[in-house]
């Protein structure tokens, strides 16, 4: 058996590299020798929690309470554990516990200031990040979180003053660059933005970035008689909206290539560009290649650059004609399309969509128009009615159609969607892929938009130079959606006034 002291260094060797594996597994043999006391089964509990065991963690840190009551490092792993468990309020009194014994230890503050931001607590996170800068001016981490919670609320001047502070002492933090370069897009200084947004490939959760092998990155010169692959990236409504930018890029030179998911081949198809639209690819096929959302960089586009087209994607004729004649949209009651909820599992969907249908009600208000859900939703979402689908949207105090639950089942995304939004008189819609989708056909659309909404819808405007048929409604700071959606119900009058 190794002496006390080589086991222990191991163990902190091991647990400071991030071999938390190993040094749990030496610290519990040493208690089980009865070598190490309290101290040993803080590591532990502290080794437990970095190794995904905060649980484990948890009970020996209940154990240890009494005998560690002053003890900074306990309250502030404590508070680590709980914060891994999604236990943010019992994390934050952790903190507090923390700051009291040692109120000028900046790591505790800091994470009180995560916590505090997970409870939806702004204000104060953003005052406990302002405390550590003043005890740590270069504070990283602060800096940058701060930064960040500023740009959520809107404070987008101040977010931009850290940032840009930020990339010139830290320039290898990616994370800095890339929000910096969100915050300018959203500001639409898209040179300098667009610039700073090619940092997204170097952050650690950002998505991976397609294997494209020693294919050269294509630098924005023009490439005649060469070809060059546009792939996809994030969203399937990124891919909508940049899609319109592929007729400009054709105009450089040769042969481009877009590569899109599977299921988006039909509906990119209708592209009305010539280029080939794929799923597949071999590394042979391309002089260069490019990610579609870096075009707007390499194309050096400003927003009065973005092609003015109303539309450039197209619904199938025969899928149209289906869906006019089995929901009746032929008729002439007007009819509008609702769209309430992104992808709940998205990391950009907090905020942006509705708590359920039922905030639409005010359109229920107006009268002589029916209301269509666009939301691709499952049997037991919906129920049985007189409408011409015989479905709609189960538990809603209002009559809103559904087209029923096979709606785009088969043939490709959004192929039934795009078929029915050719037949309606608007569409409505928080920021997700169908809203994309109504701005590429170029209909009439209104899109509810957050506060601080995704960096393509800019600030301040009710108008994007990427669709011209759409008009945004946003919420003001501190509002819920109620105010955007009257707005929104105030406009449909007014675009029905004037189209029929």
């Amino acid at each position: 058996m190794s002496p006390p002291g080589d086991r222990l260094e191991t163990a902190t060797q091991h647990h400071r590299a991030g071999r938390y594996a190993e040094a749990v597994s030496l610290y519990e043999a040493m208690l089980a020798d009865g070598q190490g006391g309290n101290d040993i089964r803080a590591r532990l509990a502290s080794a437990l929690r970095s190794d995904g065991r905060p649980a484990e963690a948890l009970e020996i840190y209940a154990a240890l309470e009494p005998e560690l009551l002053g003890d900074v490092d306990f309250w502030f792993n404590r508070g680590n554990a709980l914060a891994a468990l999604g236990r943010h309020a019992e994390a934050d009194t952790c903190f507090i516990r923390a700051i009291e014994i040692d109120p000028e230890r900046t790591y505790p503050i800091l994470n009180r200031a995560i916590a505090r931001a997970h409870l939806g607590d702004s204000a104060g996170a953003i005052a406990l990040y302002r405390r550590v800068l003043a005890i740590e001016p270069d504070h990283r981490v602060a800096t940058h979180n701060l930064a960040n919670l500023l740009a959520d609320r809107g404070e987008l001047e101040g977010a931009t003053l850290l940032l840009r502070d930020a990339v010139k002492r830290w320039p290898d933090l990616a994370e800095a660059h890339y929000n910096l370069g969100l915050i300018l897009l959203r500001r639409g200084d898209y040179a300098r933005g667009a610039a700073e947004y090619e940092w997204r490939w170097q952050t650690p959760d950002f998505f991976a970035r397609p294997d494209y092998g020693d294919i050269a990155v294509w630098d924005g010169r023009p490439f005649p008689e060469k070809r060059l692959v546009v792939h996809a990236e994030q969203g399937l409504g990124d891919t909508i909206q940049f899609a319109k930018l592929l007729g400009l890029l054709k105009s450089l030179g040769g042969d481009v290539i877009l590569h899109v998911p599977e299921p988006l081949l039909p509906l990119l198809r209708s592209l009305p560009f010539d280029i080939t639209v794929t799923s597949h690819h071999r590394p042979s096929e391309a002089d260069f290649q490019i990610p579609l959302m870096s075009l707007i960089h390499r194309l050096k586009l400003t927003p009065g650059a973005i092609p003015a087209a109303p539309s450039y994607l197209a619904a199938s004729p025969d899928r149209a004609a289906h869906w006019a004649d089995r929901l009746n949209l032929n008729a002439a009651q007007p009819i509008i399309g609702l769209v309430w909820q992104g992808n709940p599992a998205s990391p950009v969907d907090r905020g942006r969509s509705l708590t359920s249908a039922a905030e639409l009600a005010p359109f229920a208000n107006f009268e002589g128009v029916r209301l269509l859900a666009l939301q691709r939703l499952d049997a037991s979402r919906l129920e049985p009615a007189p409408t011409a689908s015989g479905w709609r949207v189960r538990d809603l105090p209002f009559m809103l159609e559904h087209p029923g639950p096979d709606l785009d089942a088969d043939g490709g995304v959004f192929m039934d969607t795009a078929a029915i939004m050719t037949r309606l008189d608007l569409v409505v819609s928080v920021c997700t892929a169908p809203l994309h989708l109504a701005g590429a056909l170029g209909r009439p659309a209104i899109a509810l938009l957050k506060a601080v909404p995704d960096w393509r819808w800019m600030m301040g405007t009710d108008t994007t130079p990427w669709y011209p048929t759409m008009s945004l409604e946003r919420q003001a700071s501190g509002e819920d959606f109620g105010p955007a959606i009257e707005k929104a119900v105030v406009r449909a009058r007014e675009i029905f006034s004037r189209t029929r």
